[in-house]
């Protein structure tokens, strides 16, 4: 061992324990608010992020349970590449705002796609989960909105036109879907659905709807109590 290197490791020894003897200095005031303000401000960061991620991977999973024919398969898969791809784009740009926006807007695509397609299905059973599906989606289009009339004024199934008709009563602030709705009136046969008709267009004062029903009226094959009901949201609806 050479001189000139033991004398510079006991140099380094010795400043070490001269800076281990040292009293830990404790940081100011500010300088912990700043740090833990920066760690809170991360930590909420990350939590969004996370919280996002979390909510798209619930949404895809709920819509592959939805997938009961190729063509949506096809349809799902196509969207989940635009999403991974429209991800990868926007982390690029480091703009997290535009990307959460862009996500969330091809997540209510897919949705919307999946419910229209599964209104079309032959078994009543998947059109009633379309049609609850619909109330999943925070601002429902228009594509959407007409399915659902066609729903309710062409579906062989009770059920499902009365299902339909219930997610269509909360949209009557739409003046396309009220006039839908009165446009219905004079089409349905089944008692069920004539009757809730009448609760609807009574609960929002809908009077454009009474002519709907005086045809109705006119039927001989109108049922005689939904006949009377009839009369009666007829003489509410004038007041």
């Amino acid at each position: 061992t050479c001189s000139a290197c033991t004398e510079e490791l006991n140099s380094i020894m010795t400043f070490w324990n001269i800076t281990a003897a040292l009293p830990e200095p404790e940081p100011s005031a500010g300088i912990k608010h700043t740090f833990i303000q920066n760690l809170e401000a991360y930590k909420q960061e990350q939590l969004a992020k996370t919280s996002f991620w979390d909510q798209l991977k619930e949404h895809i999973s709920k819509l592959t349970m939805l997938l009961v024919t190729p063509r949506m398969a096809y349809g799902l898969g196509m969207l989940v590449v635009g999403v991974v791809a429209t991800s990868l784009y926007f982390q690029q740009k480091g703009n997290g705002k535009s990307e959460v926006a862009m996500l969330s807007s091809q997540v209510k695509e897919m949705r919307e796609m999946l419910t229209l397609t599964l209104l079309e299905h032959p078994s009543a059973s998947e059109r009633l989960r379309a049609v609850s599906y619909v109330n999943e989606i925070d601002t429902v289009d228009r594509r959407v909105k007409d399915a659902l009339l066609t729903t309710l004024n062409n579906d062989e199934n009770v059920n499902v036109r009365l299902t339909a008709l219930e997610t269509l009563s909360k949209m009557t602030n739409d003046p396309k879907v009220r006039e839908g709705l009165i446009q219905s009136i004079a089409q349905q046969e089944s008692p069920l659905v004539q009757s809730a008709l009448a609760d609807i267009m009574l609960s929002i004062q809908e009077k454009k709807s009474v002519r709907s029903f005086q045809q109705l009226l006119k039927k001989p094959e109108t049922n005689e109590a939904i006949k009377t009901k009839i009369q009666a949201t007829i003489h509410q609806l004038n007041i």
